[in-house]
C-alpha cells in the first residue's frame, strides 16, 4: 500500500473543488435560477390596480402595474447626484414604478374603456386636470420621456411632446387646465461633461471648528465632476404645453427647485438653485434665488434668496424666507415664512415663525401675519396657526 503524506492529503483536499468546478463550466453560466412554478406565479401576480378619481368625480383611471420592476430597468445606468438617481438616456429618475396600462371607469355606470397605447410602454406621473377631462402621463423611451394626455371621456391618448422632458420635474397643470407648466431639456446642449483624465488636485474639506451637527444623506455631489453633472442634467427650459400640443418657451434654462403657476394663470412663482453647491446636504439644501415671473420671463419680483443649507440644526430650518408657495384662495398672492426662533426648535420662544404674504402686481408692502389663532397651513416641514383675517 502506497503511503500518504499528510502535506499530500491537504493539497488534494483543496484542489478538488477547482477540479470538479473545471469539470462542470455550464453550471457557472446558466443565469437566474427560477423557483417552481407555483412560486414564479404567485411572484408575477400584477397586483390591484392603483384608482385615480378624477377632480370632477365623474370618472377614476384604473393603473394597471407590474408586481416588480424587471432587472433590465435596474441594470440601467445610474449617476448618483445631489439625493437624486438619475437615468443617464432618459435624464429622468433611474427606476421608477413603472404603470403599464390605463383604464377608463365610469363612476356612474361603471362601464371601462381601456387606453390604446402603443406595446410595451412604461408610463409615469399620472395626473388628471382639474377639470377632468383630461389625464396626463409620461412615456419613458429608451432615449428620453414624452408627455402624452388621454380624453377620459373617449379614452383616446396621444403624445403632446418628443422624449425632451426632463423627468427630474415634469409637468404640472395650469388651475384652468388651458395648459401644463413642464420642464424640457435644453436643445443642442452637447454631450454629458466627461471625468478629467488626471485629477486636478485633492478633495479638501475644511472644519471651522465650531459644532454642527448634520443628517446623514446618501447619492450626495462628491467631485466637481458631479457638480458638472448635476447642472448638466438638471438644468430645464421651461414651457408651457397645451392639450393641441402648443408649447410656449418661458424665461431662460435654469435649475428649478421649482415652479408653480399662479392661480390665475398670469404668473410664475420659480426657485433657482445656484451655486455653490454642497457636498453635505442634498439639493434640497443648495442656496436659492425665489422669484415671480410673468408668463414671458420677465422678473416681476425677487421675493428673497435662500442659503445654503448646511449647519442647519437637525429638525429646524434656514433663517430668513422660505417655503413659498401660492395662496390657493387669491389670483396671485405669494406666501412664505420666516422663523423667528433662529431656526432652531429648542429654542423657547412666544412665537416660532411669521407668515408673510404679497399680492400681484408684487410692488406693495409685505403683509405680515403672525402665528397665533385660526386656521393650520403647513408651510415646509413646519404647522403654522395663522389667522386668515388679521385685524
Amino acid at each position: 500500500m502506497k503511503n500518504v503524506t499528510l502535506p499530500a492529503l491537504l493539497l488534494a483536499v483543496l484542489l478538488a473543488p477547482a477540479q470538479l468546478l473545471a469539470q462542470q463550466p455550464a453550471a457557472l453560466e446558466i443565469g437566474y435560477q427560477l423557483p417552481p412554478k407555483v412560486i414564479v406565479d404567485i411572484l408575477d401576480a400584477p397586483p390591484p390596480p392603483m384608482a385615480v378619481i378624477s377632480p370632477a368625480q365623474t370618472a377614476m383611471a384604473l393603473l394597471d402595474r407590474a408586481s416588480m420592476p424587471k432587472i433590465a430597468d435596474l441594470a440601467e445606468p445610474m449617476l448618483r447626484l445631489a439625493g437624486e438617481r438619475i437615468n443617464p438616456k432618459t435624464n429622468g429618475p433611474h427606476s421608477p414604478a413603472s404603470i403599464l396600462g390605463i383604464t377608463f371607469k365610469r363612476v356612474a355606470d361603471g362601464v371601462e374603456t381601456k387606453v390604446v397605447l402603443p406595446p410595451n410602454v412604461r408610463i409615469t406621473a399620472p395626473g388628471f386636470s382639474p377639470d377632468g377631462k383630461w389625464l396626463s402621463f409620461m412615456v419613458n423611451r429608451a432615449n428620453g420621456i414624452e408627455l402624452w394626455i388621454a380624453d377620459t371621456a373617449s379614452a383616446k391618448a396621444k403624445a403632446l411632446t418628443a422624449a425632451t422632458v426632463n423627468g427630474l420635474d415634469g409637468c404640472s397643470w395650469l388651475q384652468d387646465s388651458s395648459a401644463m407648466l413642464c420642464h424640457f431639456v435644453i436643445a443642442g446642449r452637447g454631450p454629458a461633461p466627461v471625468p478629467p483624465a488626471v485629477p486636478t488636485g485633492p478633495r479638501v474639506q475644511e472644519n471651522m471648528g465650531k459644532a454642527a451637527p448634520a443628517a446623514t444623506f446618501q447619492d450626495l455631489l462628491t467631485s466637481a465632476h458631479d457638480e458638472a453633472l448635476f447642472e448638466y442634467y438638471a438644468t430645464s427650459q421651461l414651457a408651457t404645453v397645451t392639450p393641441a400640443g402648443v408649447t410656449v418657451p418661458i424665461g431662460k434654462p435654469a435649475i428649478f427647485a421649482a415652479a408653480t403657476m399662479s392661480p390665475d394663470g398670469q404668473f410664475i412663482l420659480v426657485s433657482r438653485i445656484k451655486r455653490p453647491f454642497s457636498r453635505l446636504v442634498t439639493a434640497f439644501g443648495f442656496p436659492k434665488d425665489v422669484e415671480v415671473w410673468t408668463r414671458k420671463g420677465d422678473v416681476a419680483r425677487k421675493i428673497g434668496e435662500e442659503p445654503l443649507g448646511e449647519g442647519v440644526p437637525i429638525g429646524g430650518v434656514n433663517l430668513g424666507p422660505r417655503s413659498y408657495r401660492w395662496n390657493p384662495i387669491e389670483p396671485a398672492t405669494v406666501l412664505w415664512a420666516e422663523a423667528l426662533d433662529g431656526g432652531d426648535p429648542k429654542k423657547q420662544v412666544p412665537v416660532r415663525d411669521r407668515v408673510l404674504s404679497l399680492k400681484a402686481p408684487f410692488a406693495g408692502i409685505l403683509t405680515s401675519v403672525d402665528a397665533v389663532v385660526g386656521q393650520q397651513v403647513a408651510l415646509g416641514t413646519r404647522l403654522f396657526v395663522v389667522d386668515p383675517h388679521p385685524e
